[in-house]
């Protein structure tokens, strides 16, 4: 059980990592008071609208398809999956930021990125990283049902031992996922907590 399990934690921390590293700069390009102009605002909307709508696991199916039974599908498909969650998450925030900084970068004469950084990133960054902790959370239970699909981690191993009717071997892992996701869960609680 722990060799999978830790796989799981390796795709969920990797997904993690990766879905919200793209989500920061696609939330300030989708945000209406972030966005460069017009058009990203509109194609970057669109785009994010069209990932959100499709469900994980069909990334995940789609991706074993692909490249093969395994981490690497879970990886990628739960980073799509990240992605499409921080992005929704994190872009509302932005948009809900205060833009007196924002306009006071801009009007000193400040470019667009520095009047970003320094006018709404302060900001808006203990959120993104208590939305971080929750899509980390997030992705540990979606590891799990994706690897049902073959995409790696505890939930292959689930699967298999379902499929010999090895129920006994069953209990005993959904048990220790439970604890350590719950666990998980409470101390990203406890975090978001002191960062909100």
């Amino acid at each position: 059980v722990l060799d999978p399990l830790v796989e799981t934690f390796q795709i969920a921390i990797l997904a993690t990592i990766i879905g919200c590293g793209l989500a920061l700069p696609i939330s300030f390009a989708m945000s209406r008071l972030t966005a460069p102009n017009r058009p990203v605002y509109l194609v970057s909307r669109s785009v994010m609208n069209v990932v959100r709508a499709v469900p994980d696991l069909f990334w995940a199916k789609l991706l074993v398809t692909a490249v093969g039974i395994g981490a690497f599908a879970g990886t990628w498909a739960l980073s799509v999956f990240s992605l499409a969650v921080m992005v929704k998450l994190f872009s509302e925030t932005v948009d809900n930021a205060d833009p007196r900084p924002l306009e006071a970068a801009r009007a000193s004469g400040s470019r667009y990125l520095p009047a970003v950084r320094t006018g709404v990133l302060p900001t808006v960054l203990p959120e993104y990283v208590a939305y971080a902790l929750y899509v980390f959370e997030l992705n540990i239970r979606a590891s799990i049902v994706l690897g049902l699909v073959g995409a790696g981690g505890v939930g292959r191993v689930l699967e298999a031992q379902r499929q010999f009717f090895r129920f006994d071997r069953v209990l005993g892992m959904l048990i220790i996922v439970f604890v350590v996701v719950f666990v998980i869960e409470q101390v990203s609680v406890a975090l978001r907590k002191r960062l909100v």
